[in-house]
């Protein structure tokens, strides 16, 4: 009779897992997400369209949603990191090869909005490189003591870098979703391809660090280098993991970086559409650099959330095929 039990037990613990029970660390993760930001969205987009100057950026004044979003931003920081550190033993990255329509079709969102993330940088570190980036840079080339010392600290070459990977980013998640869509065995990753996206987010950080904070929208750039410091976290540790490294990032940490970043991207992207969409909002010619819409962002976030949905599991680690 008790020999009947342990292989019932047996029997129902293979159901479990082969019916993706085991993904139970990255179902909990996506259902954070969402909870996250059906709590944390409508403030950010009350306080864009109410609470925000329009011109300066500044904050117009501050009522009580501006506590309750910093203590939801320190939640989304704090529980994954916390539910990583319990995992770190036991999550592992699924990543043998298979047919990922998801993830493949999100990659492919990725691979479209980085190409036209390069075209935009390409074109502004063309204007800064002219001396058409406005009033503040004639000010700082007259400052500067030799045309390199201005190209950097205009943020020049910090737009051209960004460029050049992210058309490098945009190869490797065009390779990646032809993988997710058709996993041959013949087609791999290339692990220095593999950290284009890592060194394409350092150049958004960089590009930011290089503006004056009187042009940008100030509480819009706390929730962006917040997002942008997040996804290079991720990008480094999906690096680290695709490229079949053995040390470094434990997948656990793709957890605690990715879903805190693709809710955040998604803050920056949604409220700020919103506003700019509106009649009477700030138009194109108005909006600084840093502050206009970039489809990178919900691009990045929708590549997270599938590759984590997809990916992350508890249970023994499979074989490296990418």
């Amino acid at each position: 009779m008790e020999y009947a039990h342990v292989n019932y037990m047996r029997k129902v613990t293979g159901y479990m897992n082969n019916n993706g029970i085991s993904r139970r660390p990255a179902l909990v993760g996506l259902l954070f997400a969402a909870g996250m930001l059906l709590l944390l969205l409508p403030l950010r987009i009350w306080q864009q369209l109410r609470l925000v100057e329009d011109l300066t950026g500044f904050w117009i004044e501050k009522d009580f949603t501006v506590a309750l979003l910093y203590v939801g931003l320190a939640l989304l920081a704090a529980l994954p990191c916390a539910a990583a550190l319990s995992l770190r033993g036991s999550a592992t990255l699924e990543l043998t090869r298979s047919r990922r329509t998801l993830e493949g079709v999100t990659a492919a969102l990725a691979a479209i909005a980085l190409a036209w993330d390069a075209v935009m940088a390409f074109g502004y570190a063309a204007r800064l490189f002219s001396g058409q980036g406005g009033a503040y840079f004639e000010v700082l080339e007259g400052q500067s003591s030799s045309p390199m010392s201005y190209y950097i600290r205009s943020g020049a070459m910090a737009c051209l870098l960004e460029g050049v990977f992210a058309l490098l980013s945009t190869l490797f998640f065009l390779r990646l979703a032809a993988i997710d869509v058709r996993p041959q065995k013949n087609a791999y990753l290339g692990r220095a391809m593999a950290l284009a996206p890592f060194a394409w987010s350092v150049c958004r950080i960089l590009r930011r660090f290089a503006r004056t904070i009187a042009y940008l929208k100030v509480s819009d750039l706390f929730l962006t280098l917040a997002m942008l410091a997040a996804l290079m976290i991720f990008l480094l540790a999906f690096a680290q993991n695709v490229a079949g490294r053995t040390s470094g990032y434990k997948p656990a940490a793709l957890l605690a970086a990715g879903i805190p970043a693709a809710v955040l991207a998604l803050l920056c992207f949604v409220p700020r559409v919103i506003a700019y969409g509106l009649p009477g909002g700030m138009s194109s010619g108005t909006i600084p650099q840093d502050a206009l819409i970039e489809w990178c962002d919900p691009a990045m976030a929708a590549f997270v959330l599938a590759f984590v949905g997809g990916r992350v599991k508890a249970g023994e680690e499979t074989k490296h095929e990418l």
